[in-house]
């Protein structure tokens, strides 16, 4: 019988829960050579700054350019941590049975777990956030597509699941756009915040580092292209709460398009829908069904992230310099929350790239509300001479009794004496005009097209 794995990780089901390259990021196999590469490089530092034998970082960097980190290795890493219950000492013991006399002496030398975990994983992340920023890119050309093609197409705007006034769908997509280059400028001004490195010893004090520590730090984190702290952040986790929760609202806007597009392909509505591949099977019981299958699933890998978010918002709460209790979750939230995410972002170019339209159907939608959606108009010119008040009342019981009838509300209208005194019928049949009833949607359209440049 198979060892249990995590979802992300499955054979079968992983495929819906990450993709390859970030899963290859967050591997076992990468997280030890990116520790390992990252006490390679403070070695090298510390033997440069006359802290430890040069031979030593000379030995490191030969057994880190050659050395292959294979299920041995790992296992014996593994088997040193049920013994010690220490994060890095497995480590650092096989790195020395096969390292030279001195290197395996001086490894990490003057550096606690933390300074190794935060800068490797900041580093990781730092490739992880210009790949998703790409990703956004891409996903902005496919909405930017849908607003300009769909500016003039007309559908029912909804508020609490009733059809309320018209809108475009061109509208509708801009403002997904709009909100996805918003995320992406969030990705941008993270950069500077989340791309620094830790190295500050046992309490952050650097008073293991000898005697020019903050310039060594600088050295440190300028081989490994990220920015020293100004100060030591063992406690401060909220560069990497920010993360998180940035995270939490891009797969977030990606729930909700998909939400949007899960209730707007119901066959009833069947406004929009997902690309259909012929072979998918929506059902095994009932061969009819076309589910919104990808729509569903960015709503699961939301609620993932924004979970993982709120848990790493009690990491925020630390006891004095270091509180295991908080840092050790990241080790299971920030890899899962990101696998998530980059999963939400493919399917979501997916989703985008694919996605069917049906303008004669919100159209239909639209005519189907027996002209209801129109009664805001009808409110505002009979405003000019009743009053808003009074005409809202006029119109709240024309309509009541209208649908009760199952009268048009333009025939209601002319029906009604009281507004017959103030509108004629080629003033009322100019309410029901759909392509004037839409504001300034296209307009608006414009407005965010223009103000976006994508590369």
């Amino acid at each position: 019988m198979s060892d249990s794995v995590h979802i992300s990780d499955s054979e079968i089901y992983g495929v819906s829960w990450a993709t390859p390259e970030l899963r290859r990021l967050f591997s076992e196999q990468n997280r030890i050579k990116g520790w390992l590469e990252v006490m390679t490089v403070l070695a090298s530092v510390q033997a440069d700054f006359d802290l430890i034998p040069k031979q030593a970082a000379l030995e490191i960097e030969t057994f880190y350019n050659h050395f292959l980190v294979d299920e041995t290795f790992l296992k014996e890493i593994g088997e040193d941590f049920i013994k010690t219950n220490h994060s890095l000492l497995g480590l650092i013991n096989a790195v020395k049975q096969r390292c030279g006399p001195l290197g395996g002496e001086w490894l990490c030398y003057g550096a606690t777990v933390q300074d190794i975990t935060d800068t490797h994983i900041v580093r990781v992340l730092m490739s992880v956030r210009q790949l998703f920023v790409e990703q956004i890119a891409e996903l902005e050309k496919f909405l930017k597509t849908l607003a300009i093609e769909h500016r003039l197409t007309p559908m029912c705007g909804r508020t609490h699941g009733q059809p309320g006034l018209p809108i475009t769908f061109g509208f509708k997509a801009a403002g997904w756009l709009d909100e996805f280059d918003r995320h992406r400028l969030r990705l941008d001004e993270l950069k500077s915040r989340l791309g620094v490195g830790q190295l500050c010893g046992g309490v952050g004090s650097l008073s293991s580092l000898g005697f020019n520590p903050l310039e060594l730090q600088s050295e440190f984190m300028q081989r490994l292209g990220l920015k020293a702290p100004a100060i030591s952040w063992t406690s401060s986790r909220d560069r990497l709460a920010e993360w998180l929760n940035v995270l939490a609202m891009i797969t977030s806007t990606g729930d909700r398009i998909g939400q949007e597009v899960f209730n707007l392909q119901r066959p009833e509505i069947a406004e929009l829908s997902e690309g259909f591949i012929l072979g998918a099977v929506g059902s095994i019981t009932m061969p009819h069904k076309r589910n919104p299958e990808i729509s569903e699933h960015l709503g699961t890998l939301s609620r993932v992230v924004r979970h993982h978010a709120a848990h790493m918002a009690e990491n925020l709460v630390h006891s004095h310099e270091r509180d295991g209790r908080s840092w050790k979750g990241e080790w299971a939230i920030i890899p899962d929350a990101t696998l998530a995410a980059g999963k939400s972002l493919t399917l979501l170019k997916l989703l985008l790239k694919d996605l069917q339209v049906n303008p004669q159907r919100m159209r239909a939608n639209i005519l189907a509300t027996q002209g209801f959606v129109h009664a805001e108009a009808v409110m505002l010119v009979l405003a000019k001479t009743l009053g808003k008040q009074s005409a809202h009342r006029l119109v709240y019981d024309l309509t009541m009794q209208a649908q009760d009838e199952g009268l048009h509300l333009k025939q209601a209208l002319i029906n009604n004496p009281q507004i017959g005194a103030i509108l004629t019928h080629d003033e009322i049949e100019a309410l029901f005009n759909l392509g004037q009833s839409t504001g300034v949607c296209a307009a608006m359209v414009e407005q965010v097209i223009a103000r976006i440049f994508l590369p």
